[in-house]
């Protein structure tokens, strides 16, 4: 990753982590497992880095990223 797509995604860090934590923690009725889930969020983000920052909407596409590991994690979730 270079440190423009580092830069990049920090800022997105900066800017949306308390969105995606209270938007996570309305599906998830937890916001520890909230927390966790945005962090993973952002962990695939780091990874799929050069995809982030060719969509035509990055916002949109962390928000798809988080919602796809909200669905993961609640599969994954023994009540």
């Amino acid at each position: 990753m270079t440190a423009e797509q580092k830069d990049f995604i920090y800022e997105l860090y900066c800017a949306l982590f308390n969105f995606l934590v209270i938007y996570a923690d309305c599906s998830l009725n937890n916001m520890s497992l909230a927390e966790e889930v945005v962090q993973e969020t952002f962990r695939i983000t780091c990874t799929k880095s050069d995809e982030l920052i060719s969509s035509s909407d990055p916002k949109e596409w962390l928000l798809t990223t988080l919602k796809k590991t909200i669905q993961s994690k609640q599969g994954s979730c023994i009540c």
